[in-house]
């Protein structure tokens, strides 16, 4: 059993990423209102309204495509965050991935069968089991990844960029929130 749930905002960040199918769209709703009622600033929460209403206005096809595209073909865009550090890419991941996971089993927190964690959405949950300071610090952890992963959606003007930009601020707060996501119909 996973330690209880004490930061919701991180558990809507997790889900904004996740593979957006038939599922997901379903509850596409549920995610809308958990968004606008989590702790976010009004900034924050105006930027991810915005993300929600591109996801829920996008034709569920398109939005697979989309996602498939960017983050499983495009490794600059890769959500498994150790494949962004170092320059041989997945040769050195393991030591770093069996560090994170024995830090989760130590809290108490068991990762579901078949998922890595180094894991974007993952990492997320496990921070919102956390107090917000140990969270930051887990994302801050975490910011050269998150900082590679945003520079490579802004170049490629991706409508998850936001999403990304607020988790990276979050474990570096100087950072600039991104602009609101602009409907492409």
């Amino acid at each position: 059993m996973n330690p209880a749930l004490r930061n919701p905002s991180y558990r809507a960040l997790a889900a904004l990423l996740e593979y957006p199918d038939t599922t997901f769209r379903s509850h596409l709703p549920e995610l809308r209102e958990a968004l606008a009622t989590a702790d976010f600033a009004p900034e924050e929460r105006t930027i991810l309204e915005g993300v929600g209403a591109w996801m829920a206005d996008t034709d569920g096809l398109d939005l697979e495509a989309l996602y498939v595209h960017t983050f499983d073909l495009d490794s600059k865009a890769d959500l498994h965050l150790t494949s962004h550090l170092g320059a041989d890419g997945d040769r050195n991941r393991g030591p770093d991935l069996i560090r994170l996971a024995t830090h989760f089993e130590e809290t108490g927190w068991a990762l579901a069968a078949r998922e890595l964690p180094d894991y974007l959405p993952v990492v997320l949950e496990f921070a919102a089991t956390l107090d917000d300071d140990d969270a930051r610090d887990l994302l801050a952890g975490a910011r050269e990844a998150l900082a590679a992963i945003t520079a490579h959606l802004e170049e490629i003007d991706s409508p998850y960029l936001p999403v990304l930009r607020l988790i990276a601020r979050r474990g570096a707060p100087g950072e600039p929130l991104a602009r609101p996501v602009e409907n492409p119909s």
